[in-house]
């Protein structure tokens, strides 16, 4: 590895332990200059790196590293980031929900259910965003906690539906399923969607 830059800083490449990428993005994260920051973006041999599969970067061997360049971010910065794409997020969401709920109506309950996974899963991800963000917006809020009592009033909301989709999945009751995914799930996806941005402006 010939030249390592973090947020446009050079380091010295010696410093920075590691037979592959893995590992030397383990010990740049211990490195007492990254300060707890989160790696936001990495650049290899000056192209974006995408991890496609978990611990793809372990196939990356140190010596086929020439340049290495990270963009690195706060957990406040990388929280209302999240904030700011997050209605993209929750549309997409929404928008998959009428083939779930046609494909429960029409009783093809084996197509239902593995789109009803893939959005489970998906919904999943966002909640835990959620939570860590909750967490942080007491740290951004002090005293005013209107948004983030609005937000934790929203999580118990969603985890009660939640609660009771399972329930319904597991009675096979699927025409009272996609009546909630219909009307309680979407109407709760989309008080999300509008409860993120003033999160966000609350957040700057």
């Amino acid at each position: 590895m010939q030249s390592l830059i973090v947020d446009g800083q050079e380091m010295t490449v010696n410093e920075i332990p590691g037979a592959n990428l893995e590992e030397i993005l383990v010990s740049l994260m211990e490195h007492p200059s990254v300060n707890g920051r989160l790696i936001a973006g990495v650049y290899l041999n000056g192209e974006p790196y995408v991890e496609e599969v978990p611990h793809a970067a372990l196939e990356v061997e140190r010596q086929s590293i020439a340049n290495l360049t990270l963009k690195t971010m706060t957990m406040e910065d990388l929280s209302l980031n999240f904030l700011e794409a997050g209605p993209k997020y929750v549309s997409a969401l929404i928008e998959a929900l009428p083939v779930i709920v046609e494909n429960f109506r029409l009783g093809d309950e084996r197509e239902a259910n593995e789109h009803f996974l893939n959005f489970l899963e998906a919904l999943h991800l966002l909640m835990s965003m959620l939570e860590q963000t909750r967490h942080i917006l007491g740290l951004w809020q002090g005293q005013n906690t209107d948004s983030a009592s609005a937000l934790n009033q929203y999580l118990e909301s969603i985890v009660e539906i939640l609660n009771t989709l399972i329930n319904l999945q597991e009675q096979n009751d699927w025409i009272f399923l996609a009546d909630v995914l219909e009307y309680e799930m979407a109407e709760s996806l989309n008080d999300l969607k509008d409860l993120l941005p003033r999160l966000c402006q609350k957040g700057h």
